[in-house]
């Protein structure tokens, strides 16, 4: 009977655990692989210009230990090598929200820029001597060297990515996934040298900031706080975006704004967020912005929200109402509100908004900058 217990509980925890890999829906993958796309473009841009500058200059030859040049060249581990990129490919349908795509996001990204750096400080050159190889294996393993470019050897980004994406990954596994993880782990590591493209050092080095990565910025980045306040960010993003199509001459003042909050981030967020908020009611009265429904019930929807309401899944200018309505104080609620209810009853006219942002926001004095912003509050769309 225990027994059957046992096995009960077992099945119920397996019936349980999410699927590793599955669809994330369309919801899912509209916000995962634009982010997708960016990380994109920063790896080619920081990793291609890295490889081009060091052409301007010596690159030294790569360290290496005298038995290392007496391993062989098997060109078809490249099929193992290219695994990394291709499991990096799948991560919007492992990691399918942006709450646990974004830490890893971040992560790879300043394992780039941190890569970037030793790649321009330090470019080295092949230690190996040249590879030949023909026929498809051989085909196979010329695409993979010309992905990865010349110079960008310490440390071994390729490794840095495995081993992120291994520790991130097998969090969402069982035993067997992590061990399986572990051994695949090696198998790159076996692959790089192989196929004569990174060096022990390069590999341990690359290793080391894949753990570092993991250790420091997955982990700080999967706080909730950090992802709330990395949503309200995104979304103030957003409606910069909308706002700059409308009219590009507002893209100055929130400049201004940003360049004000560069060393009090966290406490002039709520600040961005009302500016943003303002934008909003302002370009819907006005007709900037195209909404469902009569547009002054659309305001008033967004003031309903500040005043404790609770926000409609995907509603921007309602996610940061919400936020705002947790965040602030009584009395800039207040005055918020009013400059709100203003905009309504000004419908069409023009009002600044920068000079009674500030009203509402004045400067802080030093001893105020040492706080923080109350967390945003969570909702469901923001999971």
């Amino acid at each position: 009977m225990a027994a059957s217990s046992a096995a009960e509980r077992s099945r119920s925890i397996g019936e349980g655990r999410e699927p590793f890999l599955a669809w994330p829906g369309m919801s899912g993958l509209r916000l995962t692989l634009p982010l997708s796309y960016l990380f994109f473009k920063i790896f080619y841009s920081i990793y291609g210009g890295a490889s081009l500058l060091a052409k301007l200059r010596r690159p030294h030859v790569d360290f290496y230990f005298p038995w290392e040049m007496r391993l062989p060249f098997l060109p078809s581990w490249t099929l193992v090598y290219l695994t990394v990129p291709l499991l990096l490919l799948l991560t919007p349908f492992i990691l399918r929200t942006w709450r646990s795509f974004m830490p890893f996001f971040l992560t790879l990204t300043v394992e780039t820029l941190i890569a970037g750096v030793f790649f321009l400080a330090v470019p080295l050159a092949q230690a190996y001597p040249p590879r030949v190889a023909s026929g498809f294996l051989g085909g196979v393993f010329h695409m993979a060297d010309r992905l990865n470019l010349d110079y960008n050897k310490l440390p071994s980004l390729h490794m840095a990515f495995a081993v992120t994406a291994a520790v991130v990954f097998g969090r969402r596994c069982g035993w067997l996934g992590r061990t399986l993880f572990s051994l695949w782990i090696v198998a790159v590591c076996a692959s790089a040298m192989l196929i004569h493209e990174h060096q022990v050092l390069d590999l341990a080095a690359g290793l080391a900031l894949g753990l570092a990565g993991v250790a420091s910025v997955q982990r700080r980045a999967s706080d909730d706080r950090s992802l709330d306040a990395i949503r309200i960010d995104g979304l103030c993003l957003q409606e910069l975006w909308s706002f700059t199509r409308w009219r590009p001459g507002r893209l100055g003042p929130f400049l201004t704004l940003t360049r004000g909050s560069l060393f009090r981030w966290r406490q002039t967020r709520t600040l961005r967020a009302a500016y943003c908020l303002a934008l909003h009611v302002d370009d819907v009265l006005n007709g900037g912005r195209k909404v469902e429904g009569d547009r002054q019930e659309h305001a008033r929807s967004i003031l309903r929200v500040l005043a404790g309401g609770e926000p409609a899944p995907g509603a921007v200018a309602e996610q940061l109402a919400a936020f705002l309505a947790a965040a602030l104080g009584e009395e800039r609620k207040r005055q918020l509100r009013c400059l709100l209810e203003t905009l309504i009853a000004r419908s069409g006219g023009r009002i600044e908004i920068i000079p009674a942002i500030r009203e509402i926001f004045p400067p802080p004095s030093p001893a105020a900058s040492a706080g923080t912003a109350p967390a945003p509050p969570r909702s469901a769309a923001s999971r």
